[in-house]
């Protein structure tokens, strides 16, 4: 009976049905929606990350390369120390070079004639150090030098060395004549540079 009047009531209504079925909010026609609060992009952390240098055959502080050349080998061990982790464009760094002839006998004669290091920054390219004579490193006898890098070109992050070692061999024992060989090797020291870290 309630129903019946309340539906009565209200125009266009023809069951109590109608009238509880709509889950919309009564809104009056001049009323504007009020926009969604949209929250403010907050800015998003950037993480820093610092550049790392890589690492180095002398990090250990020593290391050694051996040459094959024909019947022989050269071998080249490098060592120094400096702490090579901290090696920087600027700084100069000393480094120990001991040559020894392996695989060869002790009747051939052999000499080293010339021996070259070449420093390249990836800018600049320089010969940094040469010793030429007559070095006689027939076994067991060794060639030792040392050499002193200068400082690079500033913000380079490696030097590459070069190290040429010319080598006379005796033909045969006694000969007095001889052959000559070249042993090229390079040798790469990472640089550390701003924001570098070992």
């Amino acid at each position: 009976m309630t129903a019946a009047v309340l539906c009565g009531s209200l125009t266009g209504c023809s069951n109590l049905k109608e009238l509880t079925s709509s889950s919309k909010p009564l809104v009056h026609a001049g009323a504007t929606p009020k926009p969604s609060a949209t929250p403010s992009a907050s800015p998003s952390a950037v993480p820093v990350v610092l550049a790392t240098r890589a690492s180095g055959p002398l990090d250990t502080g020593t290391v050694t390369h051996r040459l094959k050349q024909g019947n022989f080998t050269v071998q080249l061990t490098y060592w120094t120390s400096d702490n090579a982790k901290l090696y920087t464009a600027a700084s100069l760094k000393t480094i120990n070079v001991a040559a020894h002839i392996e695989d060869a006998d002790s009747t051939h004669q052999v000499i080293i004639s010339s021996f070259q290091v070449i420093q390249d920054d990836g800018t600049k390219r320089s010969v940094v150090d040469t010793d030429t004579g007559k070095f006689d490193v027939t076994p067991p006898y060794p060639y030792n030098t040392v050499v002193t890098v200068p400082a690079a070109t500033t913000g380079a992050t490696k030097l590459t060395l070069t190290i040429q070692v010319d080598l006379l061999v005796e033909t045969a024992p006694k000969s007095n004549s001889y052959y000559r060989s070249t042993a090229l090797d390079t040798l790469t020291l990472p640089l550390l540079t701003n924001g570098a870290t070992e």
